[in-house]
């Protein structure tokens, strides 16, 4: 009997340690906002992102792996040390850590730790606990949304001067809003009169990616300086000829409606619950309609309520939207139309699917235009199930804030078909703390040195570099006075071109990368095709 009891105790204590084991690892029982010390010596920077970003974390460890084979020849006689023992931990609860530093001789590490965002544990309540620690971090990294920025931002400018050092800096991630409507703004409609994101954590705070503003500027700009986007099936040769000849594009625009054909449209759409659409929406109707001077009439837009649907089939008020359009493009039929959609690609996905079912041939004349919401990945790596041609045989051109084919970062057609604009963007952010916190054998430099430096940064040979303090400066500042990257470090465009015969649509497409080239454009690499239905690539392709 006491046997049978022993076995019994034993079994109970074994599921109940697996329970334990089971719970952490999902965590259940986890304690929600611990923060890990800081050595002396040492500076801490808090990446703080949800805890469903393990496809981030992955990519920043490649990003650093990358800029550690280079740093030998960035920085001559010295090497960067990875401490990777606990980037990859098996309970989700704990905190991952990579550890960085710079030899020969360097004692002090400068610690990167992912604090992650949860149902239990939001931007303030890690942002407060840092606080109660005692040793500020350096700088906080996040915002890979605008939502998630101004939150990250709002609650560090209500701790600013709680720190018991210097507050931490904070270091934007992918968030990309020029302005965010108040949730107090009712009476505030005015686009430009919404509060600036950069702001909200005035003089700390710098942002790696692009703003909207500069997305827009540059997709406008690609598209007016290359006419090819467009089908142009209505355009006599010798009329598109003179249209391309202007030193200022735009002046196209006049030279069309002076031979009698009308320029191009914007349709702009815009869901009502998405901060991102709205304010990107409104810099592209903004931009076009400035830009396009007596033409400011050939802009329109609608605003759809609510961005719930599947993943194919356009909710009732996006099929509203879309007869809104087609409504609009039967007055000038044979007319180009540049629509707008700056939202995420299963939305555009669903939206641009109906469209086509319903307007097969009229969507041959329209340029699907997008900010960053879609990625390098989803219409190529992904595109047979996230961007399929057949379903949306539609022209596209978006913003990525990094070349997403660079094949010295490990891009390959036939190999690595994962883009490398994340992977340069996070070596983009490391490589300029690099420089900017490592003071040589002195150790790590202080918050405010830092600081200092970041603002002092410039874009050089297609790198992040940090000037000597006396002397002129190569290449162009990094950040502006208000801490955005500035144009010209870095912005490529992507097109995607799909492929035609008569009226029949094919199951293969174009894509090229663009990145600007002193007033111009010029391709990253040469234009590849991409097949759909694999069967049908050539031999030898």
């Amino acid at each position: 009997m006491r046997y049978r009891s022993l076995v019994f105790v034993l079994l109970l204590a074994g599921v109940a340690v697996a329970g334990y084991v089971a719970a952490r690892t999902l965590g259940i029982w986890s304690v929600p906002g611990q923060v890990r010390p800081v050595p002396p010596g040492d500076q801490e920077i808090a990446w703080i992102l949800p805890a469903t970003s393990g496809d981030a974390w992955e990519r920043l460890v490649a990003a650093l792996k990358l800029l550690q084979q280079d740093w030998p020849k960035l920085q001559p006689g010295t090497k960067l040390e990875l401490d990777l023992d606990k980037a990859f931990l098996d309970l989700t609860a704990d905190v991952p850590e990579i550890g960085l530093r710079l030899g020969p001789g360097g004692r002090h590490k400068l610690w990167v730790r992912w604090y992650k965002l949860s149902g239990d544990t939001d931007s303030r309540q890690w942002i407060n606990t840092l606080r109660q620690r005692g040793t500020p971090p350096l700088a906080v990294v996040g915002g890979d949304t605008s939502d998630r920025a101004l939150a990250l931002a709002t609650a560090l400018a209500d701790a600013r001067k709680l720190w018991s050092g210097p507050a931490p800096l904070l270091l934007i991630t992918t968030a990309t809003a020029d302005r965010y409507f108040p949730k107090d703004g009712a009476a505030i409609t005015a686009h430009e009169h919404w509060p600036k994101l950069m702001g909200v954590y005035a003089g700390r705070s710098f942002r790696f990616a692009f703003t909207n503003q500069r997305m827009v500027d540059a997709v406008l700009d690609f598209i007016r300086q290359t006419p090819q986007v467009w089908p142009q099936k209505n355009l006599d040769p010798g009329v598109l000829a003179g249209i391309v000849a202007p030193a200022d594009p735009w002046a196209s625009l006049g030279l069309l409606g002076a031979t009698g054909h009308l320029p191009y449209f914007l349709y702009a759409m815009e869901w009502g619950d998405d901060g991102y659409s709205k304010d990107l929406a409104e810099i592209f109707l903004t931009e076009f309609a400035e830009q396009t001077g007596n033409y400011a009439g050939n802009v329109h837009e609608t605003s759809v309520p609510y961005s719930v649907g599947d993943q194919f089939q356009a909710n009732p008020r996006e099929d509203l939207a879309i007869s809104f359009f087609l409504n609009d493009r039967a007055r000038v039929r044979d007319q180009q139309y540049l629509l707008v959609l700056p939202t995420g690609a299963q939305r555009m996905r669903r939206f641009l699917r109906t469209l086509c079912r319903q307007a097969p041939l009229e969507m041959r004349n329209v340029v699907v235009v997008n900010g960053d919401a879609i990625s390098f990945n989803t219409i190529y790596r992904d595109r047979d199930v996230a961007w399929h041609i057949l379903d949306v045989p539609v022209p596209l051109v978006f913003f990525s804030h990094r070349s997403p084919v660079d094949e010295a970062a490990g891009f390959h057609p036939q190999k690595a078909a994962t883009g490398t604009q994340d992977l340069l963007l996070f070596r983009d952010i490391f490589e300029a703390l690099l420089h900017c916190c490592f003071d040589g054998r002195r150790g790590l430099a202080g918050t405010d040195a830092v600081h200092e430096r970041l603002a002092r940064l410039r874009w050089d040979r297609q790198r992040v570099r940090l000037p000597a303090t006396a002397g002129p400066a190569n290449g162009l500042p990094f950040f502006d006075a208000d801490g955005d990257r500035t144009p010209g470090t870095g912005a490529h465009v992507v097109w995607l071109r799909p492929t035609y015969d008569g009226t029949r649509n094919l199951p293969r497409a174009v894509i090229s990368v663009w990145n600007v080239a002193g007033q111009g454009w010029a391709p990253s690499c040469p234009p590849f095709d991409v097949f759909y239905n694999r069967q049908l690539v050539p031999a030898g392709e």
